[in-house]
């Protein structure tokens, strides 16, 4: 089963294919700064399938987020990226991998929206030559 933050993952990685842009060409925008960042020193994933590994993984990657709901482009993706923040910390303190997964099973939907719409985000970043698209 996939977890929230897998697909927020994929969210920030599907869309674009990430290649260092020339010096000089990153965006001012310190949103797209935070994904390029992102995307350029991605965490590991968990190691195994067990609630140690994945919330050290949702730890590790708990900054990143932080700092792109921070910088938000717009009302609705910072609306999305508070919300993925306050679940990652949800789950970096949580002790039960059923209960995870239950959540997940039970707001996927909302999840597969959500990352629509932080694509959207991203892509404007890869438009504006902070990332490049193949």
């Amino acid at each position: 089963m996939l977890i929230a933050g897998s697909l927020v993952a994929g969210a920030l990685l599907v869309p674009m294919s990430v290649s260092t842009p020339p010096a000089g060409a990153l965006s001012n925008s310190p949103f797209c700064k935070a994904v390029f960042s992102w995307a350029e020193h991605p965490v590991p994933g968990p190691t195994a399938l067990s609630i140690a590994s994945y919330r050290s993984w949702v730890k590790a990657s708990l900054p990143y987020y932080v700092t792109m709901e921070a910088n938000a482009p717009n009302a609705k993706t910072k609306q999305i990226l508070g919300f993925v923040v306050t679940v990652l910390k949800a789950y970096a303190k949580s002790t039960n991998l059923k209960v995870l997964a239950a959540y997940e099973k039970l707001h996927h939907a909302q999840f597969e929206a959500d990352v629509k719409v932080l694509a959207v985000a991203v892509k404007s970043c890869a438009a504006s030559g902070v990332i490049t698209l193949p």
